[in-house]
């Protein structure tokens, strides 16, 4: 048999035939608990599937139509193809007909099928009555074309007919995508003796194999998948659009509730704020106000959510505008998923739409540029979306599966966008641990502020050479961890105006030109070391006879001694090259012929002061001349 992933779920009010009709198409019952037999209603959700003639196999959902179970309606909905709207011949279209219209197309489904159930209840005339109430009721709506079968569950009349309708309603229905985030909303869980926790649901997105590790969200209990049905029959693996149960080892059944979703750890995070855009029905009893309370389906889950009016003082019948949900709770959802609003006093349907961000920062009303970037992410381009993250991100980047969640795209879609940005260069990647992308535009401004930086410190440290990597990333870029900034500035530095020289950065432009005003001061410090020899003088002694501070004087003796003309002994001494070098010539002499000194036959060979002596033979060792041992030193090599 040929399994299609397509799930076919009915609509319509109560005790208009759903279940019947279901059990005359399928053979299956699919009220399953005692208290639906005994009051002869569904409450919950039922599942099963058909057999098409060809041999495809569908998954069917059958929802309640009481209007006190309206919300397992909607959590049965979110992952349907086709809908199979369900009107009794003898009363017509009534008041969850209506509603269930409304949700179905709130919830994007596009495709549908009518049946007028207990054709055998009425006559022609009768049938002839209910069609045109349907057809004023599903005008506008994705079921005003849709074809419309009389049928009767009870003789089996009209049944073939809509068996072969629905099976032409598949062949025009697309697949689900397969190459997205796995996520699999629960709308059932029980146990069974011998195999522990099973969940099932509709598999929206992605594909899942025995094996798999899995994250349960939003209590983000980690457990692995024991085993998979498709249609009741043992599969390896199941893929979007096909009802599946799972048996999940490592969670109880109590730890598991509907509403939560299965996906594979880590890639998506739930959500405290969602940003998207509602339309309210026209039948909406009464507006939605600014930082009101409602219930906010998604997928099989309810939650309360206040709802912030971002470009509209109000939302009533027909209106629709860009809103903030704000949650106690989190929420499990993806940019593109459908949504549906609910009162939260009298329960209603008031509305629905599409959710466009899902990590959002909060938002100000009427802020022109959240405004456009709402519309951006309502109405842009797939390659502009991509491009907005990317933006958003900063400095920090984004990595590709970040960019999977926050766009919702598929991955072979994603990865063409993003070589088409950077043979474009309007990204750069940066490869670390793994590929992270930032935006031109970041780069560009990012450049422009080092460039501003290094000039100030070349005006105000004429005499360095540049500015230490790491204090100028404090400055401009403190939320960068130093492997990504050292990465970030081998990038810079191939398109920039500054080169990078060990841990400093300077200005291509920059030239080891003296101000004439510091040029006095460096030959009169320059001169002191010379003429001083072997015993130069400290820090405070310059100080003293040159009539400058020290913190004058630091700058140019770090000057000095990165030119090589003077030796840095200490924070408080330093020596002419050249004395140093006599130093360094006799020692090495005096060790050859003797094999080793200490620093008493040191300072007796130089003449130097224990002050001058450790400093500079513990200098000797840095510079891998001499090798300590305990007391003594020897030359290295």
């Amino acid at each position: 048999m040929n399994t299609r992933p397509l799930v076919l779920g009915t609509a319509g009010h109560i005790d208009h035939g759903k279940t019947a009709l279901i059990k005359a198409m399928t053979g299956v019952d699919t009220d399953r608990l005692k208290e639906e037999k005994e009051r002869g209603i569904t409450t919950e959700l039922g599942f099963t599937h058909l057999t098409l003639p060809s041999g495809t196999e569908i998954g069917i959902v059958d929802v309640p139509g009481h209007e006190k179970f309206v919300r397992h309606m909607v959590a049965g909905a979110s992952g349907l193809d086709c809908v199979l709207l369900v009107v009794a011949a003898d009363e017509g279209v009534m008041p969850q007909t209506v509603e269930h219209v409304q949700i179905c197309k709130l919830l994007g489904v596009k495709k549908g099928i009518i049946a007028i159930t207990k054709r055998d209840l009425v006559d022609e005339e009768m049938i002839e009555l209910v069609r045109e109430d349907i057809a004023d009721l599903v005008q506008g709506t994705f079921l005003e074309n849709a074809p419309v079968y009389p049928v009767s569950s009870a003789t089996g009349e009209g049944v073939p007919e809509l068996i072969a309708a629905i099976e032409a309603v598949t062949r025009e229905t697309g697949q689900r995508e397969v190459d997205q985030i796995f996520r699999l909303p629960i709308d059932r869980v029980f146990s069974m003796k011998g195999f522990g926790t099973i969940i099932t649901g509709t598999l929206i997105s992605g594909k899942l194999k025995v094996g798999d590790d899995i994250e349960i969200l939003p209590s983000n209990k980690r457990c692995r998948v024991r085993g998979i049905q498709v249609h009741n029959r043992p599969a390896e693996d199941s893929v979007a659009g096909q009802r599946t149960a799972v048996n999940l080892q490592g969670v109880e059944k109590r730890e598991v509730q509907r509403g939560e979703v299965l996906i594979h750890p880590g890639s998506m995070a739930p959500a405290h704020r969602l940003d998207g855009f509602l339309t309210m029905l026209p039948t909406a009893e009464h507006p939605i106000t600014h930082a009101s309370i409602h219930r906010f389906h998604v997928g099989t889950s309810m939650r309360l959510a206040k709802i912030y009016l971002l470009d509209k003082e109000s939302l009533g019948p027909g209106d629709a505008g860009f809103v903030q949900f704000v949650f106690e709770e989190p929420v499990i959802a993806l940019p593109k998923d459908r949504f549906v609003i609910r009162g939260s006093g009298k329960i209603q349907t008031l509305g629905g739409g599409e959710i466009l961000h899902v990590h959002p920062p909060r938002r100000k009303r009427n802020a022109s540029d959240a405004l456009a970037t709402l519309s951006l992410l309502k109405n842009g381009t797939d390659q502009e979306k991509v491009l907005y993250f990317i933006e958003d991100s900063g400095l920090k980047g984004i990595t590709f599966p970040a960019l999977v969640e926050a766009t919702n795209l598929p991955r072979k879609r994603l990865k063409s966008l993003l070589a088409d940005a950077l043979e474009q260069s309007r990204i750069i990647q940066m490869d670390l641990n793994s590929p992270r992308y930032l935006h031109e535009q970041v780069i560009h401004g990012l450049t422009k502020r080092i460039e501003r930086e290094l000039k100030k410190f070349h005006h105000s440290q004429p005499l360095k050479d540049g500015m230490e990597k790491e204090v100028l990333r404090s400055q401009i870029a403190p939320e960068t961890d130093k492997r990504f900034w050292d990465s970030l500035l081998v990038v810079l530095c191939e398109k920039g105006t500054f080169v990078a020289e060990k841990e400093t950065l300077r200005l291509k432009s920059h030239e080891k030109k003296l101000d004439p005003r510091f040029q006095k001061s460096i030959e009169a410090v320059s001169r002191q070391l010379r003429e001083g020899g072997t015993h130069p003088p400290t820090l405070k002694e310059l100080t003293a006879r040159l009539g400058k501070r020290p913190d004058e004087l630091k700058p140019i003796l770090a000057y000095l001694t990165r030119e090589g003309k003077c030796v840095k002994l200490t924070e408080e001494l330093f020596m002419d090259k050249d004395a140093y070098g006599l130093i360094k010539e006799k020692t090495v002499n005096f060790l050859k012929e003797n094999g080793e000194i200490t620093v008493q036959s040191f300072k007796e060979l130089t003449g130097l002061s224990r002050k001058f002596a450790v400093p500079i033979l513990e200098l000797f060792d840095k510079e891998r001349v001499t090798l300590r041992i305990d007391q003594k030193r020897v030359l290295r090599g």
